[in-house]
């Protein structure tokens, strides 16, 4: 599926028009825009308003009466009752909220679960060893005995929604809004009590649509997780960030969990008496393979979108943001690389959070160039218009969301160095490890001006003393110095002088002079890390052993982590409340406002890391003029791409072998092994490790990616270009099966012929 030659021309004339957007009056731009988003549902079949055939990050309880007959028109043969019921097992029982960051789904009676071999990145490398390189060699258990804990991993199962909208919003209703916060949250912390059992559940009530819904989501949390398995990054990782947000893809993202249970099947801590989890439900696991246009459903737990922004607030993030974040995380990343590409033992230990920074760096990356391509802010601007006619056309409509949209560009405005501040301060004021570490020692320190008592001084020792090896055992200082000092010198730079950390002018900083081919910044962070507590685990236990107010006032790194925590609290904190209290406001009036004006439209709410179903299909698509990319991806494939040797493109040699021989088992088709596919589901953050689920609800898939041309898709969706790549659940099992011999996994499975 494609854009027309027509459509090409409108969203080429789109790009056009972003140029003139600084130099044209703004209500002749506006016409102008408006012609061509008319023009463009002509040409093209895109509007603006009614919700595009695949658009949706849907609440599953409401899957009955929003979306259920459109899911069977595209191939869907279940109910909506198997999708979510209360009474009865179903597919919300099989999937879960993996550590809050990623989702995982339940694929055995023994509560084996599967999700992407980056969501159990930490994990493995937490495990790994120069020895023992799981990250390398990949990790398999031979048994259930062998299976690893992973402190720290919960799975969340949802058990139910509820609506609680009324109760939260009567609750406010009839006083100023700074009351109306007060009594709703009131009023939100006695629904949830009340629902937590006793805490025997984990309960939260989420807004809604930015304000105007309230939903209670109701959780059992499972404590005891395991490896059982993992195949070699060449694999999880394969094509590594060459690769990352690209098709055609060729990478095995995924890894093998399992969730332990009490002896009544209840959450329990870890305890190696403890037994595999029996599920409500688990996924069977379809072999049959994938065709062009076969229904695709994923349920996940998606981070965030902000779907509904104005054209101010998406000019702000391409013009300020995320520059400054691609600016920031760009040279730390430049920073470790260097370091990590020198020694294993750094690559093993930093490769998670590195990995972790470079997606976000290149999803910035990949959201601008969409964002300059598609002309998004014209096209919000044209609604903007859209509005403000309709809020015009009504007295009372006026004196609600008169001012909505000029209040919100006023608070942009107003707050752009603030704004940029909290970027700053967040990628590089908290960039060095050495920072958020000294935080607990900027504490003591204050605690000890402050004359608090022994006892709790006493209690904050002891923390400090527990946290001693975590932090020591992964800290390379040689690392973080060049860190501290590459952040020093952009923030020293780039921000404005009343808005620097008071550490600038210090006597320790202002008399730092360069030596050599060492700049102040270098000669400072040098000096810094040669005499702090913080960057050395000797001088840190000698301290903790004899702790005294003297040493943390003269302490560099201390002086250097406090100078942060001052700048948040004296420089950032009040204006981002400010900020946020008049943004929160007018976006829950704006969408109040929208919802009202469409109300024949089906609107989902903003994602916010509660479940969600998405539906489409199996579907190409055509990125550029003179390309199409086919919907599956195969095995010759990866040695297309193989440079032995190389970190990213690197094929393990028996996978190379089996390969080569064609011995795919029941995995292959027609002598080809299927690797990855492409789909129109709409996800995003969050979803990673999400089941990809056919029309029998089968699992056929793991969704792991977007494509590089929907790094927009969490600001607006795009039918024609955005994509969910998922690795092919047929690879998978090739993986454990052929590859690892893990054939008790394959026992455990419903195979579905």
């Amino acid at each position: 599926m494609g854009v027309s030659v027509v459509g090409q021309f409108v969203n080429f004339v789109f790009v056009i028009t972003s140029i003139f957007i600084k130099i044209m009056h703004k209500k002749i731009l506006l016409l102008l825009v408006g012609f061509l988003i008319a023009f463009r549902v002509i040409a093209t079949g895109y509007e603006s308003s009614p919700v595009p055939p695949r658009e949706g990050m849907w609440l599953p309880h409401l899957v009955r009466t929003l979306n259920i007959d459109a899911m069977k028109d595209l191939g869907f043969k279940l109910s909506a009752e198997d999708i979510y019921s209360v009474n009865k097992s179903c597919i919300k029982d099989a999937v879960v909220q993996l550590g809050g960051f990623c989702t995982a789904e339940v694929v055995s009676p023994k509560g084996l679960l599967f999700t992407n071999h980056h969501c159990a990145f930490d994990a493995i490398a937490t495990h790994s060893t120069p020895e023992n390189d799981y990250l390398t060699d990949g990790f398999w258990a031979k048994d259930q005995k062998g299976e690893i804990h992973t402190p720290g991993l919960t799975v969340k199962f949802l058990q139910r929604i509820e609506d609680v909208t009324k109760e939260v919003l009567d609750a406010g209703a009839g006083v100023d809004e700074e009351m109306r916060d007060a009594a709703m949250d009131e009023k939100i912390a006695e629904i949830e009590a009340e629902a937590s059992n006793d805490g025997a559940y984990e309960v939260q009530v989420k807004p809604m649509f930015h304000g105007n819904e309230y939903l209670l989501f109701v959780y059992e949390i499972f404590k005891d997780i395991r490896l059982v398995g993992a195949p070699p990054s060449s694999v999880g990782k394969f094509g590594g960030d060459t690769d990352n947000w690209m098709w055609p893809r060729h990478t095995g993202d995924f890894s093998i969990l399992r969730v332990y249970a009490g002896p009544d099947n209840k959450p329990a801590e870890y305890n190696e008496a403890n037994v595999p989890y029996t599920p409500k439900h688990f996924l069977p696991i379809s072999l049959k393979g994938i065709q062009n246009g076969d229904f695709a459903m994923t349920l996940g737990f998606p981070g965030s979108t902000d779907r509904y922004l104005t054209s101010d607030a998406i000019e702000q993030i391409y013009e300020n943001s995320n520059p400054q974040i691609i600016k920031l995380l760009g040279e730390r990343l430049r920073i470790m690389k260097k370091e990590m590409d020198k020694d294993d033992e750094v690559r093993i230990n930093m490769a998670s959070k590195y990995a972790s920074m470079a997606n976000y760096h290149k999803y910035c990356i990949g959201q601008n160039r969409g964002l300059r391509q598609r002309g998004l802010v014209e096209e919000r601007m044209a609604y903007e218009e859209k509005f403000t006619n309709w809020v015009n056309g009504d007295s009372k409509r006026r004196e609600k969301y008169g001012e909505v949209i000029d209040q919100m560009a006023r608070n942009i405005e107003t707050f752009k160095p603030v704004l940029k501040l909290r970027n700053y301060l967040n990628m590089a004021g908290f960039g060095p490890a050495m920072v958020n570490y000294g935080v607990g020692y900027w504490r003591l320190k204050s605690a000890y001006e402050k004359e608090v008592g022994e006892e709790a001084i006493k209690t904050q020792l002891e923390q400090l003393k527990g946290g001693i090896e975590e932090y020591f055992g992964e800290y390379y200082a040689n690392v973080d110095q060049k860190i501290l000092a590459a952040t020093a010198r952009m923030m020293y730079n780039d921000l404005p002088k009343e808005r620097h950390p008071d550490i600038f002018s210090s006597k320790a900083f202002s008399k730092t002079k360069a030596k050599g081919d060492m700049d102040r910044f270098d000669v400072y962070a040098a000096k810094v890390f040669s005499t702090s507590i913080l960057t050395n685990k000797a001088r840190n236990e000698a301290f903790l052993s004899k702790p005294s107010l003297k040493v943390l006032q003269k302490d560099l790194g201390v002086a250097y982590a406090a100078s942060m925590v001052t700048l948040y609290l004296s420089k950032l904190q009040l204006e981002m409340a400010i900020y946020n209290s008049v943004n929160d406001e007018s976006m829950r009036l704006y969408q109040a406002g929208m919802l009202e004006m469409e109300n024949n439209r089906r609107f989902y709410p903003d994602a916010n890391s509660t479940m969600r179903l998405s539906y489409g299909t199996v579907i190409p698509y055509d990125p550029k003029d003179g390309v199409s990319y086919k919907i599956q991806t195969y095995a010759e494939g990866i040695l297309e791409k193989e440079i032995p040797g190389d970190e990213e493109f690197d094929v393990p040699s028996e996978l190379s072998k089996l390969i080569r021989k064609g011995d795919f088992g029941r995995y292959g088709e027609n002598g080809k092994l299927p690797i990855c596919f492409l789909t129109d589901n709409d996800i995003t953050g969050g979803n990673s490790g999400s089941p990809v689920i056919n029309g029998n609800g089968e699992l056929i898939g793991i969704a792991f990616d977007g494509n590089w041309e929907s790094m927009t898709s969490d600001l607006v969706w795009d039918d024609d270009i955005v994509r969910t790549i998922s690795v092919d659940i047929r690879y998978v099992l090739f993986i454990i099966d052929k590859y690892a011999g893990a054939s008790r996994l394959i026992k455990e499975l419903k195979l579905i012929n």
